[in-house]
């Protein structure tokens, strides 16, 4: 198993046994996690960029198993996806859990190519890190859930 699966399991697995706990002097993570989404949502590269670490490893797993392993990929990534006027995405948050400087959300995700497309399920998880005083994601998980027939 790669360690960016591992990372994954192990805060899905720390989301759906653990309540949320917030250290007293760290930022609000919900305020943080809120800020990040709606980026994402808003296709505001701009704010994305502040919730995302500077460091040089940024990995990024999509649906389809295919991993991004650079914040410039990312971002050249994103700034591209962010271009295109049609997508929609919608973010449900199943659970979180804060530590001291490590942070998890798991998010139920409704994506559609168009406005009208055919949604597509899936489940997020994603890592922030405590950096320089602000909650930023070290690590995005995609998975699709693929609905019976």
């Amino acid at each position: 198993m790669t360690r960016a699966f591992l990372i994954g399991l192990i805060g899905f697995v720390l989301v759906a046994c653990a309540p949320t706990q917030e250290r007293a002097d760290a930022p609000d993570f919900s305020a943080a996690l809120q800020t990040h989404l709606k980026s994402v949502q808003d296709r505001d590269l701009e704010t994305y960029l502040t919730t995302i670490t500077d460091a040089d490893a940024l990995p990024l797993i999509f649906p389809n198993g295919e991993i991004m392993s650079t914040r410039a990929a990312v971002v050249d990534f994103h700034t591209n996806w962010f271009a295109d006027p049609d997508w929609r995405m919608e973010f449900d948050v199943i659970g979180t859990i804060v530590g001291d400087d490590m942070a998890v959300a798991t998010l139920r995700t409704e994506y559609r190519d168009t406005p009208d497309g055919t949604p597509r399920a899936g489940i997020l998880g994603l890592v922030f890190q405590l950096q320089n005083g602000s909650w930023r994601l070290i690590h995005d998980q995609n998975t699709r859930i693929v609905t019976p027939t």
